[in-house]
């Protein structure tokens, strides 16, 4: 009878939990992270996403840089990170550990990083249903509030997108299309498989429609915007080389951008695994001169 009630009494603990919870509307909380201890050097904010209807917000973790707080006049360049499929904002804690590090030593200018809170398994487009409009909540809500909010050098050259696997896709997505918003686009073993060898939940993003699925590809909108992109856009792909079937088809990729004369890095990582910590780690080369390079104009 005692261990009766007390599972009564775990029950309805549980149920008054359940209860105090906020009342978010459907999909509310992929939209906002509720794990909101933030990791070190980064920031848990909201923002508001008309993109979604009315009264809806959204989440992201902000990386301010050193001399931020000290140099009230000074503007910085803007990196927003994209985290790859099944993942959130938080998956890019170490990485903002090693900008911090870079920067502290120099090897790399003071930056502001934005990690962007994508939903599972989107790719940063806009559904073809409309439910989920991933790609306009961070064009038209998401940079608007980061350029309004904070200290941003507000110009192409010094705004970049980055992104792993899922978020690479998502960074060669949003960097190719919104090429007058982005001036640096960096992808890291980017999932650029055509559309039949996709899983189906993320098929079903595109309505299992390869005509929608080809119209938001990164194969499309660097063909149809190369001669913008040429010698206007600072591009890096880099892939480890033990997933061999989405290495064979960056490569691919690779080949076509050569032939579009796009200048461009790419790099093959011997023995990383699919994951960022590994192509960036085992990188035989400093991975952080990239931004050095890309943001040398700085003013």
């Amino acid at each position: 009878m005692r261990q009766l009630n007390l599972f009564v009494y775990i029950l309805l603990i549980g149920s008054l939990k359940v209860l105090a919870q906020p009342d978010w509307s459907k999909g509310q909380t992929e939209w906002l992270d509720t794990i909101k201890e933030a990791p070190k050097y980064t920031f848990y904010k909201l923002f508001a996403s008309p993109s979604r209807g009315a009264n809806t917000m959204a989440s992201y973790l902000i990386y301010l840089p050193p001399t931020y707080q000290s140099e009230k006049n000074k503007r910085y360049p803007v990196i927003y990170w994209l985290h790859g499929g099944g993942g959130t904002q938080r998956e890019g804690a170490w990485m903002i550990e090693q900008i911090d590090k870079a920067i502290r030593e120099r090897t790399m200018p003071e930056v502001i990083v934005i990690l962007v809170q994508g939903l599972p398994s989107v790719r940063y487009i806009n559904t073809k249903d409309g439910t989920r409009p991933v790609e306009d909540v961070i064009i038209k809500d998401l940079i608007p509030h980061i350029d309004a909010t904070y200290r941003t050098l507000n110009r192409r050259e010094f705004r970049a997108i980055e992104g792993m696997s899922m978020g690479g896709y998502g960074a060669l997505h949003l960097g190719l299309k919104y090429h007058e918003l982005f001036g640096v686009v960096s992808a890291l073993a980017p999932s650029i498989l055509p559309m039949k060898e996709e899983p189906l939940h993320i098929q079903e993003n595109f309505g299992y429609d390869e005509e929608y699925y080809t119209l938001n590809d990164p194969w499309t909108l660097v063909r149809e915007n190369s001669n913008l992109l040429r010698d206007r856009t600072k591009l890096r792909i880099l892939i480890g080389d033990t997933y061999e079937k989405l290495s064979d088809v960056v490569y691919r990729y690779h080949l076509l951008i050569d032939s579009l004369e796009i200048n461009h890095q790419y790099k093959v990582i011997p023995g990383a695994e699919h994951k960022y910590v590994e192509i960036i780690s085992k990188a035989p080369f400093n991975t952080f001169s990239f931004w050095a390079e890309a943001f040398k104009d700085v003013p």
